[in-house]
């Protein structure tokens, strides 16, 4: 299945000519068909539901003070792009309001695909964002002779869980060498 056009032309305008570091999620959010009120990591309106762009952000420079609403993302969006900081998501459609099997079983069917994007992209270092994100891609990743940042999970941050990420993210990201900000 290929990536919902909405999803794929806003990841595309983002995309670093070189890409140093590449995030790998789990998908995009279902808009649960409320096309109206669509979010994105790459989409330029920033809203209380961005949790991964806004604790990216935060850990990436220093918790500056994100406001929302339309084009608030842009400028860091423009930033992340410069310093060559690209996401990538394992299942091309959104799996958030899938079942656990139906999730899984779409995630498994992606392995491949995205470990061969992901090496296309020629990151110097990887993050992988979420515990069955962590669990699938880890291994392939790394056999593949792609840099994975870390040894375990990085948790999603939502649900309390965006300190833990920022902490873990920074880290991670740590390790990168020369990995400026511009």
């Amino acid at each position: 299945m290929s990536e919902d056009p909405w999803y794929a032309e806003r990841r595309a305008r983002w995309q670093p000519e070189r890409v140093r570091l590449l995030l790998v999620a789990e998908s995009a959010p279902d808009d649960g068909g409320d096309l109206a009120n669509r979010r994105f990591f790459f989409d330029e309106t920033l809203t209380s539901k961005d949790g991964l762009f806004r604790e990216v952000v935060r850990a990436r420079y220093d918790d500056p003070p994100l406001t929302s609403g339309p084009n608030a993302k842009t400028p860091w969006l423009a930033r992340l792009q410069a310093d060559g900081v690209f996401l990538i998501d394992l299942a091309a459609e959104p799996v958030n309001y899938h079942g656990a099997e139906q999730r899984a079983a779409t995630l498994r069917r992606n392995i491949e695909a995205t470990v061969t994007l992901a090496s296309s992209l020629e990151p110097e270092g990887i993050v992988l964002v979420k515990r069955n994100v962590f669990k699938l891609l880890n291994s392939p990743m790394r056999d593949a002779g792609l840099r994975v940042l870390h040894d375990d999970f990085i948790p999603f941050p939502g649900s309390g869980q965006q300190r833990r990420f920022r902490e873990r993210f920074a880290q991670a990201i740590s390790s990168l060498d020369r990995f400026g900000t511009t």
